[in-house]
This record gives C-alpha cells, structure tokens and sequence, in this order.
C-alpha cells in the first residue's frame, strides 16, 4: 500500500497524518511505503501549487515543468509491480452532501469524502473500489466526533469525461492497474481533526489489504494533537548541534555555523531549513518554528566523550545528546576545550567544572518559551582561534 501526502501544500491534515504514520507507526505485518511530503516546496510556503496544481500534471507534464521530476519519480512509485493499492490524502471545502443543503454543504463540495474515479477496476488486485470505499467511510463514521462531519463516498466517475479528474494522480494510478482513492478531510475542521480522520482512513485502508501495525498513541483527537506537536529532533552537521523542535523560541542567536552550506537532517520528514538574508528559518510542514540568526566558525571534529555530574551521579554524554536535570549539573573539563553554558553568568571564560543550577541561569538565553532548555557548547583552542567541538541540551525538570 502507498500513502501520499502534500501534494498541494495547503492542505495540512493530510501531510501530517501521513507524516506520522511514517516516523510513529510500527508495521508488523505486510509492506507500506510512505511519501509524506510530495509537493514540499508548496507545503512550506503554504500554496496550493507554487507552480501550479500538481494534481493536475498526470495526464501530461512538460520536461520544462518545474514539477516534472516530481512528478515523474511518483508515476514509478505507483507503477511499482508492489503496489496493489494507492492512497492520496487531501483537505476539502465545506463538507460533501448528495443532495444540496446549503451553501457549505453541497454535491460541489469535497469535505469528508471518501474519493472513488469509479465503481470497479477490472484487473486490480482489489477491483472493488465501492465496497472497499464503503467500507472504510462506515467505519470513520462510528468514530465521528460530530454528526456534521458524516463522511459519504463521491465517485467522481472520471472516465466518462471528468476533465480536470482525468489529470489527477488517483487516475494515473487507475490507469496503471492499481486500487486507487483519495480520502478528503474538511478545511472546515483544525489540523488535528483533520488528522484524526486520515488516520481513521489510513488504518482501515491498511486492514483491507491485510497489513497490521501499532503505534504509540490512542486514536483520538487529544491524542493526535500530541502526536503533532511532539518533541523532533533536527541535527546541523552530523549532530554537531542539535535542537528538539518543541515550543521553541521565535529566534535563537548566535547560533555555531560554518559559512559553508548548512547540512541537516531531522527525525520528521516535514522539517525545512530555509536561507533568509541574515541567517536560516526553520519550518515544521507549513508552520514557522524559529529563526536562526548564525556566529560562524570553523568546525573541528564534535565531541564524542563528554562526561559530566547530573543531581550527583555521573554521566557520561556525546555532542547532541539531550540531559534531563532536576536540580544542578556539573561538565568535567576536558584538555583544550572551553565549555561555555549559554545564559550562565559566570567570571570564568572555561565554565566546565562549576556546579550550575537554574536559578543561575538567565531565561532569556534558554531556547524554550518555558525557559527550562538550555546549550552547552564547546570550543577547541586550534590555531590561536576558538573552533566549535559540538554541544549538548540541558533541560531543567
């Protein structure tokens, strides 16, 4: 089974259910593959296309297109002789009604939707798209959490000359042979509603074709809502320093670059760092997480040994490891590297070996809202220069 998310950026329930499921899911039995993130420029900027409805470019796309790579890559994906089924997550307008209700409840509307192009696909693995679509629609609507948001089946019979439906990546993949439906959440509800309901989809999806899996949370609202906004990890140059993407402050300063291109990497496929004028912008899907105004220097070989006294015990930790601490912490100094604690107010230019708790500890240079998470950094003496030797986090609990 395929998931695809975010191939248009504006509709976030889709890319970060689909998000989840690849960074919290566990499969146990049977193959799924995940694309989260399929149109990421547009999930940043937070665009429908930025150059155009990429859902529109599977009938034809020209070699010129900016999206064609894209586009072209995912087309091999779905014609993958393991794929038997292919689900593509959107948000919709208003909620989707057979019948007209009013204007926000309509047949010309896509919230709430499970998307079919037709009744049966002849030659498919699973050729009945009806009753798997009516299957999986029945069993979002026992877990609905109002009776406003009733899912119903739309069979947009693409076929019989739907034009715009024809240049869809659900009817590629029809062409292809594969079970295809899009599952449309309402932009009427929040991002974790929306969630909510993908994943209500994705896992029944999941059970008709016998796949089987955990995850670590409930399936609720509540729980979803956590799931989005959990702690994730983002790693400059191969854990040299390293942040946790959770309640972050909207700038952090004098951030230990190198001049050369910033190389990363994250525990979550959403997450971008982006060149500003002055420095880098980080985002988590469409959302603004923080700004990194950089102090560049040279980098040497982060530290791989780093031992310290936490609450009295003995620790021992490597650059970009993240330290709980109840009460006080203590860096045991090392040969040519000055310890510098960010937001310590010491007398000392090396601060490794100085008991430090919080109430020594200036707010305003933590890099939580909170003011409980802090950097240590450490700088290796070469060359009559200071050069960055990695860091860790302390967290006071």
């Amino acid at each position: 089974m395929l998931v695809i998310g975010g191939i248009q950026g504006d509709e976030p329930g889709g890319f970060l259910a689909a998000s989840i499921v690849a960074t919290d899911y566990n499969i146990t039995k049977g193959s799924l593959w995940v694309v989260p993130n399929l149109n990421f420029p547009s999930i940043i900027q937070r665009n429908r296309g930025t150059k155009g409805d990429m859902n529109r470019k599977f009938g034809h796309i020209d070699q010129d297109d900016p999206d064609f790579k894209a586009v072209t890559n995912i087309k091999k994906v779905i014609a993958d002789q393991n794929v038997s089924l292919v689900l593509n997550l959107h948000d919709g307008s208003g909620f989707y009604r057979p019948n007209y209700i009013n204007e926000d409840e309509n047949p010309r509307k896509w919230g709430n939707t499970c998307i079919i192009d037709q009744e049966r696909l002849e030659g498919a693995k699973y050729p009945d798209l009806n009753a798997i679509a009516t299957r999986v629609k029945d069993k979002i609507n026992e877990n609905i959490l109002n009776q406003k948001h009733t899912y119903f089946i739309k069979n947009t019979q693409t076929a019989k000359g739907d034009l715009e439906m024809l240049k869809s990546l659900t009817y590629y993949a029809v062409t292809q042979d594969k079970s295809a439906f899009a599952n449309e959440a309402s932009k009427n509800l929040n991002a974790e509603q929306r969630t909510y309901y993908h994943l209500l989809a994705i896992e029944e999806y999941m059970r008709v074709v016998g796949i089987e899996f955990t995850r670590p949370f409930k399936l609720t609202v509540q729980d979803v809502k956590k799931a989005i906004e959990k702690e994730i990890r983002l790693s400059f140059y191969d854990d040299a320093f390293v942040l946790n993407i959770h309640n972050l402050k909207g700038a952090l300063n004098f951030v230990p670059l190198k001049k050369s291109e910033i190389n990363y990497s994250s525990s979550n496929p959403l997450i971008a760092v982006i060149k500003e004028q002055n420095g880098y912008k980080v985002q988590y899907g469409n959302r603004f997480v923080t700004r990194l105004n950089p102090q560049y220097f040279e980098h040497v070989e982060p530290l791989k040994d780093i031992s310290l006294i936490v609450d009295g015990k003995n620790l021992n930790a490597k650059s970009g490891d993240k330290i709980g601490v109840k009460n006080s912490f203590n860096i045991a100094k090392q040969s040519e590297i000055r310890t510098n604690v960010i937001g310590y107010n010491s007398k000392n230019i090396d601060e490794a070996g100085e008991n430090i708790t919080k109430n020594r500890m200036l707010k305003s240079f933590s890099i939580d809202k909170e003011g409980n998470v802090y950097r240590v950094e450490f700088y290796k003496k070469q060359e009559g220069k200071d050069k960055f030797a990695g860091m860790i986090l302390v967290e006071f609990r």
